[in-house]
């Protein structure tokens, strides 16, 4: 034990295990054991801010080249006529923004790894209708239709209407102008339903991965982040969020959490 624990404090190697010879009944056995898991919990908390890293400086690269690139022709922009100066500042306010947006996902992702929140029960229901009311001052053209039970799930309430509020912007994205999103909740499920163009089966298994965009988003706004908070606040609260596609078009997805069905 002290040989292990001196040689990851001076390595820093976290994928270091005791070799116990203990049966593991006996309290020695056991220490060794118990040892042994936080060393995996910590290795795989390293590996994911590791990935975390490596992905934001991937996904922000490209922007931050193009942005370059926009800021140094208006430096040196003396001959521009003025409608290409105009276009220039527009792409990069509207980059400025994009960027934005994909720091404040990494962050979501980030706060998420480290549950800062202190789950407790909690009435689903109210934080759908929530997600929900906001949902429709964001995105006026989309009506928005309800039918909610009331139930109860332990968790953080913060970032269980994060992940609701991201199924409702990704499911009014697809929406055509005026068509309809439907949002159900009961026994410790959120149902948000769209009317689109529906999910490649090629695309389906890949949809909640970090910065997955399907070949069909690429000219969309987005990050490629919104679906993969809403899988890590699954993961989180012991539950798991799936898509299918919906019988007469379009996309449904289903939130589970850890449910406490009331009345």
């Amino acid at each position: 034990l002290t040989r292990t624990t001196e040689a990851v404090t001076e390595t820093r190697d976290l994928s270091q295990r005791i070799e116990s010879t203990s049966t593991g009944d006996d309290e020695l056995g056991r220490l060794a054991t118990s040892f042994n898991t936080m060393l995996a919990a910590l290795e795989e908390s390293d590996r994911a801010q590791r990935q975390l890293v490596a992905d934001a400086s991937h996904e922000l690269r490209t922007p931050l080249t193009s942005l370059r690139t926009n800021i140094e022709v208006l430096a040196r922009g003396n001959k521009l006529a003025q409608a290409d100066r105009e276009q220039l500042l527009d792409d990069v306010v509207e980059q400025i923004g994009e960027m934005t947006a994909l720091i404040g996902e990494l962050i979501e992702l980030a706060r998420g790894q480290r549950q800062e929140e202190r789950p407790h029960d909690v009435r689903l229901d109210l934080i759908a209708a929530d997600a929900v009311e906001s949902a429709r001052r964001n995105r006026p053209h989309i009506e928005f239709s309800t039918e909610f039970e009331e139930t109860l799930v332990h968790g953080a309430p913060s970032t269980i209407e994060r992940a609701v509020a991201n199924l409702l912007d990704n499911a009014a994205k697809w929406s055509p102008p005026g068509g309809e999103v439907e949002v159900e909740v009961r026994d410790g499920e959120v149902t948000v339903r769209d009317h689109g163009p529906g999910i490649d089966d090629e695309d389906l298994p890949y949809i909640f991965d970090r910065f997955y965009r399907a070949r069909s988003a690429r000219g969309q706004p987005g990050s490629g982040l919104g679906l993969a908070i809403v899988k890590q606040v699954a993961d989180t609260h012991g539950g798991q969020v799936v898509a299918e596609r919906a019988a007469g078009g379009g996309t449904v997805m289903r939130l589970r959490l850890n449910g406490r069905n009331g009345s």
